[in-house]
């Protein structure tokens, strides 16, 4: 319309549109500020070296938990250290503050810790301990080399005052009774640097024993002093030897110690003066301070240092307070010096240690002084002992009770009888164990060997000078006042006991003779009193004479001890020799072997009396080389042997008389058992058993089940899987021990190639293992994969070979198809085999379950 006026509109200022912008430039504005927040703080570690920490990978943690991680490694500005760059997470920015300390974990390993061990799986890391809370923040610290003293210390803190550390350091065991429960964290200088100052941590299950009378000492290393007293030498455990150590003790009537209360290090026991101390009436006797007192042989208690009064000599000592109950009215304090006898050096361990006081305990009342008898003083309780002969024992030969001594020999002699007699003084203290007490030699060295084990009885070192005798208590009777050999027989002794006859079989006599010994443990026990030839073999009467009759009872086994006894077997060359007293006039020895067998029978050996066994006989067409100690065997194990090859009277079979140990005989000598010859075997399809080369061939024995059975066939070839018969128009490089393949895998072998009986064709008996006879079915198809599969024409040729082994020495592969593969077969089934595999064969890739 001409003519009509403009419509003029009022707009706001700001339009909707720029909502947008704004809103993302706060979006953008929220992540950098984010960003900012989480990227965390960069600080800076100084090390002494950087071995083990690597950029990336090396963590930084506090309590277990990673705040961060490596960024970089250089070298620091000093040219000396190694500065490493961390980048720390945001939320543990607090806990970088001044005051925090850094340091490496790793594996570390030492006679008194194992400590990093989780660095072994995760690598190396650097830990965090936080400064104080109010301590401001910083980004560059100082590394030190191991955890801060008391880092997660539990327990209750003490501090000792020494004059010197010694070999006391950081980490050093805190002992009570041997117990380890604590150890030290810290040691400083104290005020003025005038002595040391060690901080300890006890566990807080052992707090209660600090007590305010409790004292330590160092237990570290080996002290020891040498002079004209002796030599004394103190030593703790091994790890306190090495590493440094504290024990310290825990008086009952003390009260618990105040928290705060400071302790003294004291250089050893004997600086800490811990112990009862006892008076000592030592009348001439030339004792000296820190001369020990002994109670069986262990340091119980130190003489103090002497002290002159107007009244004469005050001699007291210290006694270690948990052996203070030892000092009775009862017990006696003996010198015990070096002395020479007859029968030589007398306490010759004091040669060096120098002289002792040696305690004799005996319960009663509680005394605080005693006085030191010298060695003559000491009286006791004299037996006189009726012995066969003299020979090893002296005059002042110790007498024995479990290792301890509990007197000595006196005066040996003869009556006018010609009779053996030897004196003994038993201790006063010891009077109680003459009660069914019996009386044997003290032999240097025993060994008893037997099917139950090895027994070695050893006597002191000074019964090997000397000689001496041993105590021994009888479960009942009465005390026997004889000198017996050995242990056994003075146990089995009795007042009464004679002479005893006994009769033996032999199937022959072998060089024994009316006058033979008969021996027990090498000691004349006997002789043959007669022989006797009839047709069952050789009687040989015994007498045993009246010590040695009791074991008789024991049912013991008797074998000929031959002067030599040689023997070549296919396990070896055995040879025995006696002395020349069985040379002359042969020997028969026994003793109780615990196999059970026959205590009138005479062995021809010791191993064959002592062997339980039970015997077998192998059957075999013709010997495949075995001999007399050709081993049965079971898993590697032997179980057995070979003991006579006979061939049968028909001459059509040969014989194998075995026996095998009585503890496995039960599980072989039943139907279902098997054995097998094992020998080496060469052949282009590969070597077995080479060591029965050397050692020659074994039978392999497989357990049976089923009635007991005692004669079996001698097999040539290994268990069986399942037998199949394969016909092929001919051998084509097909052998015994030709592998039979499935997807050229080996899975059996050829048992057998023979020629049918009407000449039509060859049949090839395999064996299929039994863990793979499931995949043998009705529908299965065998070929040869012997020797090289040619084709070659104009435009070339391939050219097969099924495996190395097929082609050395032949072999046959089989395989079953996926779809209508037919039921499972059973031993005897036969199958054709043909001269190559179709394609479809080999195409096939069956799934069958067992």
């Amino acid at each position: 319309m001409i003519g009509a006026e403009p419509v003029i509109e009022k707009h706001r200022w700001l339009s909707p549109v720029w909502l947008l912008p704004a809103i993302a430039l706060l979006l953008a504005g929220g992540f950098l500020y984010q960003q900012w927040s989480n990227s965390g703080q960069l600080i800076r570690i100084n090390f002494a070296q950087g071995n083990g920490i690597l950029p990336g990978k090396t963590q930084l943690r506090y309590q277990g938990v990673a705040i961060g991680v490596v960024q970089e490694l250089e070298l620091a500005a000093d040219g000396r250290k190694i500065a490493v760059l961390a980048k720390v997470d945001s939320r543990a920015r607090p806990l970088i503050r001044k005051g925090s300390d850094f340091w490496l974990v790793s594996p570390k390993a030492s006679l008194t810790e194992i400590s990093g061990l989780d660095t072994l799986v995760s690598g190396n890391y650097i830990n965090l301990q936080p400064g104080r809370e109010n301590n401001p923040q910083e980004d560059e610290f100082d590394a030190i080399d191991g955890p801060p003293p008391g880092y997660q210390a539990q327990g209750r803190t003490l501090h000792l005052t020494a004059d010197s550390l010694g070999s006391v350091g950081i980490g050093a065991k805190i002992y009570f009774r041997g117990l380890e429960v604590g150890s030290v964290i810290n040691t400083r200088l104290g005020e003025e640097n005038q002595n040391v100052i060690l901080d300890l941590v006890i566990e807080p299950r052992f707090e209660h024993l600090i007590k305010t009378d409790t004292r330590f000492w160092n237990i570290s290393g080996i002290k020891g002093s040498f002079s004209l007293e002796g030599v004394k030498v103190e030593a703790g455990s091994l790890t306190s030897i090495l590493s440094g150590g504290i024990a310290f003790d825990s008086p009952k009537g003390s009260a618990s110690a105040a928290k705060g209360q400071n302790f003294t290090l004291y250089k050893g026991l004997a600086e800490a003066a811990r112990g009862e101390r006892i008076q000592i009436q030592a009348g001439s006797l030339p004792i000296k301070g820190g001369m020990p007192i002994l109670f069986e042989g262990i340091e119980i208690g130190r003489i103090d240092p002497i002290r002159l009064t107007q009244q004469g000599r005050e001699v007291t000592a210290l006694i270690n307070p948990e052996q203070a109950f030892r000092m009775t009215g009862k017990s006696r304090l003996v010198w015990e010096a070096l002395s020479l006898s007859p029968s030589g050096l007398k306490h010759a361990d004091r040669l060096l240690a120098g002289p002792a006081i040696r305690l004799d305990y005996v319960a009663g009342e509680r005394v605080h002084a005693m006085t030191l008898e010298s060695q003559g003083q000491v009286g006791g309780i004299l037996l006189t002992l009726q012995a066969d002969d003299l020979a090893g024992l002296s005059e002042g030969a110790p007498l024995w009770f479990k290792g301890l001594q509990i007197g000595q020999v006196g005066p040996l002699s003869l009556d006018a009888s010609g009779n053996a007699r030897v004196a003994l003084r038993v201790e006063e203290a010891h009077r109680a164990l003459l009660n069914r007490a019996r009386f044997y030699r003290a032999s240097p060295l025993q060994i008893d060997a037997s099917l139950a084990g090895i027994k070695v009885d050893t006597s002191p070192a000074s019964a090997w000078l000397g000689g001496g005798i041993k105590l021994v208590q009888a479960p009942s009777g009465e005390r026997i006042d004889r000198l017996y050999p050995s242990e056994e027989l003075a146990l089995l002794g009795s007042r009464n006991a004679k002479p005893e006859r006994w009769l033996l079989r032999a199937d022959q006599a072998d060089g024994i003779g009316i006058g033979s010994p008969v021996l027990y443990l090498g000691l004349e026990a006997g002789r043959v009193k007669g022989l006797k030839a009839d047709a069952k073999g050789v009687e040989i009467a015994l007498e045993i004479d009246a010590t040695y009759a009791p074991l008789l009872r024991q049912l013991p086994q008797f074998w000929k001890k031959a002067a030599i006894d040689g023997k070549i077997r296919l396990d070896g060359v055995q040879v025995k020799m006696g002395n020349l007293a069985t040379l002359l006039r042969g020997a028969i020895e026994f003793d109780r072997l615990g196999t059970g067998r026959s205590s009138h029978q005479l062995f021809d050996s010791k191993e064959q009396a002592q062997t339980q066994v039970r015997t077998l006989t192998l059957v075999a067409e013709s010997n495949p080389g075995l001999g007399v100690g050709s081993p049965i065997r079971y898993r590697g194990v032997d179980i057995g042997k070979i003991e006579q090859v006979l061939l049968a009277p028909s001459l059509g079979q040969v014989s194998f008389k075995a026996e095998l140990d009585n503890q496995y005989a039960d599980r072989f000598l039943q139907s279902g058992a098997r054995f097998t010859l094992v020998q080496a075997k060469l052949g282009l399809g590969g070597v077995s058993h080479l060591d029965t080369l050397i050692k020659g061939a074994f039978i392999e024995a497989s357990p049976g089940q089923g009635a007991g059975k005692e004669r079996f066939s001698l097999s040539q070839s290994g268990p069986t899987g399942l037998a199949l018969t394969l016909k092929s128009p001919s051998v084509s490089g097909i052998s015994v021990g030709s592998p039979l393949l499935f997807r050229k895998l080996v899975v059996g072998s050829v048992t057998r190639v023979a020629l049918a009986r009407d000449g039509s064709e060859v049949l090839i008996d395999v064996s299929v293992d039994k863990e793979y006879a499931h995949l043998v079915r009705a529908n299965s198809r065998f070929w040869n994969v012997s020797g090289v599969k040619a084709d070659i024409g104009l435009t070339g040729g391939t050219i097969e070979v099924e495996t190395v082994q097929s082609l050395l020495a032949g072999g046959i592969a089989f395989n079953t198809p996926e779809r209508e593969m037919g039921p499972t077969v059973k031993g005897g089934h036969s199958y054709p085999l043909y001269s190559k595999a179709e394609k479809e064969w080999l195409e096939w890739s069956p799934r069958i379950q067992p």
